[in-house]
């Protein structure tokens, strides 16, 4: 057997043994943690929205937003990383490629429809279609949990599943009036309906994958 033929065949076998040994790695903690931010996001989003009027709101609660992502985010990718470390492994893998493939579609998506929608809103072009942002980002990132979990704890594809159908009743059943009112009313029912995905899906995502899994 020469040396080529060998390193390839180690190079299969890593990649048969990654599959299993990254389904251990998921942090429930990190679940939980990205839930809570969630969480913090609703909650401060609506004191701004009450405090500011909505065009210094816009730039505010984008602000606010960006930042639960770049916290769960953080949370997940730290979180995941201690545990590989303790198994060994690369922080870069072929398994991490894959994973990062699967995802950036959607996300991609999800952020270029916000953006489309928020400029839309702030420039007064059209209706106002600000209320569908919550049901896009249920859909397209219940999309991404569902293909991730194709390589990670199956959790990860029943928490998908759960904000795809989470995004089709809220779209479905949406009022009219979206989220700012023609009046310039708050309302409500999208902090509900964030709160309970992004938030409520996400600590018990995390509590059953630290209970099952550990860490």
């Amino acid at each position: 057997m020469n040396a080529d033929k060998a390193a390839a065949e180690l190079k299969v076998i890593r990649e048969l043994m990654e599959r299993p040994v990254r389904y251990s790695t998921m942090s429930g903690l990190s679940g939980i943690l990205a839930g809570c931010a969630a969480l913090a996001g609703c909650a401060a989003d609506w004191i701004i929205s009450q405090r500011f009027v909505p065009e210094e709101a816009f730039w505010l609660n984008m602000a606010v937003w960006g930042c639960v992502f770049v916290s769960a985010f953080a949370a997940s990718t730290i979180l995941t990383r201690i545990r590989e470390r303790k198994r060994g492994m690369p922080f870069w893998s072929n398994i991490k490629k894959r994973i990062l493939r699967t995802i950036l579609p959607p996300f991609l998506a999800g952020a270029g429809l916000t953006l489309a929608i928020a400029f839309r809103w702030y420039y007064r072009i059209g209706p106002n279609m600000w209320g569908l942002i919550p049901s896009i980002w249920m859909l397209l990132y219940g999309v991404a949990c569902w293909q991730v979990g194709e390589f990670s704890v199956v959790e990860m594809r029943v928490m998908g599943a759960a904000f795809i159908a989470s995004g089709l009743i809220v779209v479905s059943l949406i009022p009219a009036n979206l989220i700012i009112a023609a009046e310039g009313c708050l309302d409500l029912e999208p902090y509900w309906t964030i709160g309970i995905t992004f938030g409520g899906f996400h600590i018990a995502y995390g509590i059953v994958v630290w209970v099952r899994h550990g860490g």
